[in-house]
């Protein structure tokens, strides 16, 4: 008789055992799950704490690539100043003639060259049709 009795002991420590774990696993868990939103929320912070980083430092970078490129511009302008204050028509039209030269002397036959003259630039070919300013029918030799 006494066995039955020792597994009915037994069997009641099991349960109890079991009926403890669960119950204090229903007291972990949700102080786990609280804990883990506290640690999401905190970590969501620095998340956004970096990206604000970031984004400043994308900001700074804008900013000095803007004042590199006005920078080029000012030096460019100086330099266009420098080179109008030096330059004439004549010293202009001596740099399209030696250019002219240095593409007669290229050897490459292919080459087309025109030379814009007039008051709007229209580029004007002798022989190769009527003069501006004059009828078809006539040459203006």
């Amino acid at each position: 008789m006494r066995q039955p009795f020792l597994g009915i002991t037994v069997a009641a420590a099991v349960l109890l055992v079991v009926f403890s774990i669960i119950g204090s696993l229903m007291f972990i868990f949700p102080a786990y799950g609280r804990y883990q939103k506290r640690a999401n929320a905190r970590n969501e912070i620095t998340v956004n704490h970096i990206r604000i980083q970031q984004q400043e430092q994308r900001v700074k970078i804008a900013k000095q690539n803007a004042n590199i490129r006005y920078q080029n511009a000012v030096g460019i302008k100086r330099a266009q100043d420098e080179i109008q204050k030096t330059l004439t028509p004549i010293y202009v039209q001596f740099e399209m003639v030696d250019a002219l030269k240095q593409i007669a002397a290229s050897g490459s036959n292919n080459s087309v060259v025109y030379i814009p003259s007039g008051a709007n630039g229209i580029p004007l070919i002798q022989g190769a049709g009527p003069q501006v300013g004059q009828p078809a029918g006539r040459s203006g030799k």
